[in-house]
């Protein structure tokens, strides 16, 4: 399989294949001599933020109660309602959290267009959506073309062990939020303690 720049932001705006596939396959065709390290990152975020920004406007220009209506016509399927919760729950998160969210989300598979929405919801100005996404966007794929790159001739073991790979990024992003919520659970209770 052979990438362009134009079929990088193709793939990032309309294909189901995750970044985390193709990014790094692209970083291996860098190391080939066949694209520019740097132009495969631009047109990776190019495509990204084209498929992130509806999210947003969407979230922003409908609101929470049009989004929770549309869930709720009978002519959406069921699994909408689990939809709405978890952009409901997003948002709460969003609104807590704020740019952390955008950044941080952005390394869970499955979430980064979908935290788009509460982005939206709470109306955070779209100059400062873009600068956190943009931020965490440039990272991540860096990151995926990077070690496309350096895999160099080795990349097709990855390809042969994705499934292998997957659980390790799983795990890896388990044990980091399991030490981040430890933290923030402590902090809390430190902080409950203190103020009795």
């Amino acid at each position: 399989m052979t990438l362009s720049y134009f079929g990088l932001i193709t793939l990032m705006v309309l294909s189901p294949i995750p970044p985390e596939l193709f990014m790094p396959w692209a970083g291996f065709m860098v190391a080939q001599g066949k694209l520019d390290f740097f132009s495969v990152v631009a047109a990776g975020l190019l495509g990204f933020l084209l498929s992130v920004v509806p999210w947003y406007f969407a979230g922003r220009l409908l609101g929470e109660e049009r989004l929770k209506q549309l869930a709720e016509k009978p002519w959406m399927p069921a699994s909408s309602r689990g939809i709405y919760k978890t952009i409901y729950q997003g948002n709460r998160w969003f609104r807590k959290h704020g740019g952390k969210a955008v950044v941080l989300g952005l390394f869970l598979p499955g979430t980064r267009n979908v935290l788009a929405l509460p982005a939206g919801l709470s109306q955070m100005p779209i100059p400062t959506y873009l600068s956190y996404t943009t931020l965490g966007a440039f990272i991540w794929l860096t990151s995926l073309t990077a070690l496309g790159y350096f895999l160099g001739d080795r990349y097709h073991l990855v390809e042969q062990n994705m499934d292998t790979v997957a659980t390790a990024i799983w795990l890896m992003l388990a044990v980091v939020g399991s030490i981040w919520l430890t933290y923030h659970l402590f902090q809390r209770r430190k902080r409950r303690i203190a103020g009795k």
